[in-house]
């Protein structure tokens, strides 16, 4: 059967969502007499269609495991009626029906409904496993499916997948650039419409980077050695008085995501021996939006201080550049970002 019709006079199952959570089919009476006799005719073991929410679930005899539906549920159903919330198990409910979270369930003595009344006519609270099934099949896909993302999460925790999402959209820093998008997305776009210099390294290698004296970011995408887990991070310049100051964030949107990494910088010196370079060993910060060249000096600040006298003059004698070494590894010692 073509998706969206029906055949001679069946008419569709209903699928309701009751308000304590529960799901059941119901099915018109012709159409409920109809399919008895076809499968009395027919015998077990007969594949059924089930046109639910404009999608078509096939069950084999009377086993739903494993077949997934689409449906559309009144937003109220899932959280709870008390504090407004998205419901998660454990979910609690009177004899009369009516829901609490956990967190509700908890606020008054002796587990009595807050509908109901505390009085010794009010209703107790108990656990209502059929709802904490409910709920955690309810899935939804992840908000930032526009940005990559196709994960199916359940919908009570979808906020919290949302925040530690890989692809939470980075914005860009150039002026009067609303561009939003995943990392590997920004670093395309910094790529083709900004002409942003790009490196890639493998994680715990060290990488070579002339900087000119006017440059102010370099994008640098470091991952395993066979590509994997590669990440994006930015090199930036900022003045600091008459040196410079270079710093390596990775552009993220949530610092938790993933793990955390170090970063090794070493400036040299035009002409010096192997002692004539400046060095620092640092955890990286993250940042939603590749830095733009401005580097923040404070008593927290993660950057090496470049003097203006370790600038390398360029053959033809017009302008300058910094000899930059870098590299990036994953540090599973350290708490921050």
């Amino acid at each position: 059967m073509q998706h969206g019709e029906q055949s001679g006079a069946k008419k569709a199952a209903a699928w309701v969502v009751s308000p304590n959570g529960q799901v059941k089919r119901e099915m018109p009476v012709e159409a409920a007499r109809g399919e008895g006799a076809a499968a009395a005719a027919a015998g077990a073991g007969e594949e059924e269609e089930v046109e639910a929410g404009g999608m078509i679930a096939a069950a084999v005899g009377d086993g739903f495991e494993g077949v997934e539906i689409s449906v559309r549920i009144d937003l109220a159903v899932l959280h709870c009626p008390l504090c407004l919330l998205p419901l998660k198990p454990p979910t609690y409910q009177c004899a009369a029906g009516h829901l609490a979270c956990s967190s509700c369930h908890g606020d008054v003595p002796g587990k009595k409904c807050h509908t109901c009344g505390g009085g010794g006519g009010g209703g107790v609270y108990a656990r209502c496993p059929g709802l904490d099934t409910f709920l955690r099949a309810a899935k939804i896909l992840c908000p930032n499916d526009l940005f990559g993302c196709r994960s199916y999460v359940a919908y009570h925790d979808a906020a919290a997948h949302q925040r530690a999402c890989p692809h939470a959209p980075c914005s860009c820093s150039e002026p009067r650039c609303d561009f939003l998008g995943s990392p590997p997305m920004l670093l395309a776009h910094l790529v083709a419409d900004h002409s942003w210099p790009v490196s890639k390294v493998p994680y715990g290698e060290v990488l070579t980077i002339h900087v000119p004296e006017t440059e102010r970011r370099h994008l640098v995408v470091a991952g395993g050695a066979g590509g994997d887990d590669e990440r994006v991070f930015v090199l930036s310049v900022g003045a600091l008085g008459v040196a410079r100051a270079v710093s390596v964030a990775c552009v993220r949107a949530n610092a938790a995501v993933g793990p955390r990494y170090r970063c090794k910088l070493w400036a040299h010196a035009p002409g010096g021996g192997a002692a004539d370079f400046v060095h620092m060993d640092s955890a990286v910060a993250s940042s939603a939006a590749a830095p733009g060249g401005e580097v923040a000096v404070d008593e927290e600040a993660r950057f090496l201080m470049v003097p203006p006298c370790f600038l390398h003059l360029l053959d033809a004698g017009t302008s300058k550049e910094m000899l930059i070494r870098l590299s990036i590894s994953i540090d599973t010692d350290i708490d921050m970002s």
